[in-house]
């Protein structure tokens, strides 16, 4: 009962990325416009869950049925061209379930997040993050990695937007390890 349980949640968490990155492919009318002109700046706010991550050295995959993390993406970000942005945003991600044995933090990871990004088709824009992370499973110890993001910008505003994006990080210091993470949040046009 207990596989059967765990092959469901993994293919619901399956379903869950698949749905989202349907939405933006789909969904989104075609007349809306992707931000980023030569000197705009933009802060964001993401949040995320990993849904799926498989070990490459041991094969062993994990889901959101697994562990659940709630991790959150605060970054700024400039246009030194047309749809061509450097930006910089910092990862907060706490541990939700199952909860974490007695005098451990829930706090697992805090990571910097250097990146590039190009909004390449309106909505649409993919990103390469070089991933930093300075504290890695509740413990202070450094990881690398790089995340390829590819998502979607709705314009809410002239100065405010939705943003749904679908992350795959590969890890490869500590472990080598690839997953994926859906995310949404919003940006604001300084």
């Amino acid at each position: 009962m207990l596989e059967a349980s765990k092959f469901l949640r993994s293919k619901l968490a399956c379903a869950f990325g698949w749905g989202i990155l349907c939405w933006a492919f789909c969904a989104l009318p075609s007349a809306v416009q992707a931000a980023g002109r030569a000197g705009d700046i933009v802060q964001t706010d993401m949040l995320g869950t990993n849904v799926w991550t498989e070990n490459l050295d041991t094969g062993k995959v994990k889901t959101i049925g697994d562990s659940f993390g709630l991790s959150e993406f605060v970054g700024l970000h400039y246009y030194f061209i047309d749809n061509v942005r450097a930006g910089m945003a910092f990862q907060f991600t706490e541990t939700v379930a199952p909860p974490p044995p007695a005098g451990v933090s829930d706090f697992t990871t805090f990571a910097l997040l250097p990146q590039i990004g190009w909004n390449f088709a309106k909505p649409f824009f993919a990103q390469l993050t070089v991933a930093v992370p300075l504290r890695t499973d509740g413990v202070n110890q450094v990881d690398f990695g790089l995340q390829g993001v590819f998502g979607a910008t709705l314009p809410l505003s002239d100065r405010l937007s939705a943003n749904l994006a679908l992350e795959i990080p590969v890890y490869l210091k500590l472990e080598h390890t690839i997953g994926l993470t859906p995310l949404a949040g919003i940006g604001w046009k300084l």
